[in-house]
């Protein structure tokens, strides 16, 4: 049998995306520019024929408002799963980033050494790992073989990465969290192993090379 192909999308813009603030499991829907993101990756899928079996998503506004508009195109309709969700983040929630260094300064500062705390009091990255891998995993087992896509959220895609190449939550501060509407994708063996394929494509947007680079 053919690996099971698992593309993993990141959900399009938000307000508090573009304002620093961390969401968690709280937060609005897409902005203006989240949608179009969203139908550029649509756009993008159906022209190189990408026709996954399925399709699934976070029940998050941001993710679910994705992957409608992905649906649209893809003549799919997401079927929603709260552990497709993002990380809790407790008291962290609606704040910005200087807010958070300032009302949390022990926990921020425990949180940019790669500690595995519980920010604001919610999940632990690997408490987040635990329930991406049975979310994942779900979603692989009910397509063998096939391709499915999956919408779901920065911090969760990153740490199922992280999973599938045996790193520890210290080396999540390596690499960014995806773009929005970047896609990622993995897949699974017979034996249950996963293999990163694609990491944080986001060609449909921009040119990434010239953006880390500043131009």
């Amino acid at each position: 049998m053919s690996p099971t192909k698992l593309i993993l999308v990141r959900h399009g813009e938000t307000d508090d995306n573009k304002n620093l603030v961390f969401q968690g499991q709280d937060g609005r829907g897409l902005n203006a520019r989240g949608r179009d993101q969203a139908a550029r990756l649509a756009a993008r899928l159906v022209a190189a024929n990408v026709k996954p079996a399925a399709l699934y998503a976070s029940d998050l506004d941001r993710a679910r408002e994705t992957a409608e508009i992905l649906g649209r195109a893809l003549s799919l309709v997401p079927a929603l799963d709260p552990d497709l969700r993002e990380v809790f983040l407790g008291e962290w929630q609606g704040l910005s980033h200087a807010e958070i260094a300032a009302r949390f300064p022990e926990q921020w500062a425990a949180w940019q050494r790669g500690e595995d705390v519980k920010r604001g009091g919610g999940e632990t990255y690997a408490e987040l790992g635990a329930r991406m891998a049975r979310a994942v995993g779900r979603v692989a087992g009910a397509h063998p073989g096939q391709v499915a896509a999956i919408v779901s959220h920065g911090a969760a895609i990153k740490i199922f990465v992280a999973r599938v190449l045996g790193l520890g939550t210290p080396a999540l501060r390596a690499y960014r969290v995806s773009s929005n509407t970047g896609v990622t994708v993995v897949e699974r063996g017979a034996d249950g192993a996963y293999r990163l394929l694609v990491w944080n494509d986001a060609a449909h947007l921009h040119d990434a090379v010239a953006e880390a680079l500043g131009g």
